[in-house]
């Protein structure tokens, strides 16, 4: 991108010394990595494509009230290890994330999956845009609201809780991980995360990035990586090829290249969770 801004640009080299300061200033610009730019209330190209079709009776598990939210739970209420998992902005309803859970707890967790949205996830294609639905959805919001849902499973006899976002909710799973509320954290495809939330992680983390996706450039991971060990939280980073920001939860069911990239994304994050949690 920044290579053909340049190339446009070129025409211009030939005028006023403030127009070629300009045009150098927005080169630079044009050529930083987006993942150390993007704030909250703004959202990569990919963010938001093949939106789910919600369904309030998908899957194997049942709806409960836990800590003051509405939540899919999935699992034997016996096991004394959870795993939250933290929908994107298109809330706990959608069939694929439920999916999940009902993997995850087949593997002998009890799985959690709130509705952090109040039963008012984004919808697309409306005349409310993502910009003005985050006002009112951020993700400090999500992270206040996790610690009495956290208390209150604790309450029931959960010994060890993990915690996995996807995009928003890896933003959310983020500010966790910064805490002692949870074992350990992975992030899938986040968006918003900056290098000083990752310089703050006091948790085994895992960060599951998609090739295709500006907000978490190969640039950034590095960074990531560099801090985590610099700092010696225990950590695995992988970039998965030719996929983007939301594969892991928003795929195609009738692409059997994008179904396969999902379901290794979700072996590589129950196997982070199995490790750090599960034998806790």
């Amino acid at each position: 991108m920044a290579e053909m801004a340049q190339l446009h640009l070129f025409p211009f080299f030939c005028g006023t010394p403030s127009k070629l300061a300009f045009f150098l200033l927005l080169s630079i610009f044009l050529s930083l990595p987006v993942g150390h730019l993007a704030e909250e209330g703004t959202l990569g190209r990919h963010c938001l494509e093949n939106p789910p079709t919600l369904n309030s009776s998908y899957g194997a598990g049942s709806v409960k009230e836990i800590g003051g939210l509405k939540a899919y739970v999935s699992g034997h209420s016996h096991s004394k290890r959870a795993i939250l998992l933290v929908s994107d902005v298109y809330g706990y309803e959608a069939p694929h994330l439920r999916k999940i859970a009902d993997k995850v707890a087949r593997s002998g967790f009890y799985t959690v999956v709130p509705d952090f949205f109040y039963g008012d996830p984004f919808v697309a294609n409306t005349s409310r845009t993502v910009q003005d639905w985050l006002k009112t959805h951020g993700t400090d919001k999500g992270f206040e609201d996790s610690k009495p849902l956290i208390a209150a499973l604790r309450e029931k006899g959960i010994r060890a809780v993990g915690a996995a976002g996807f995009c928003w909710g890896g933003n959310v799973v983020t500010k966790i991980a910064k805490t002692d509320l949870i074992k350990a954290a992975v992030l899938l495809h986040p968006s918003w995360v900056t290098l000083d939330d990752i310089k703050a992680v006091k948790v085994p983390i895992a960060i599951l990035a998609a090739e295709l996706d500006n907000g978490t450039p190969p640039k950034l991971l590095e960074e990531f990586k560099s801090v985590l060990s610099q700092h010696k939280v225990k950590n695995f980073i992988k970039i998965y090829p030719k996929v983007k920001h939301g594969w892991t939860v928003r795929y195609n069911d009738s692409d059997a290249t994008a179904v396969k990239a999902a379901n290794e994304s979700h072996k590589d994050m129950l196997r982070w969770l199995t490790k750090y949690v599960k034998k806790t």
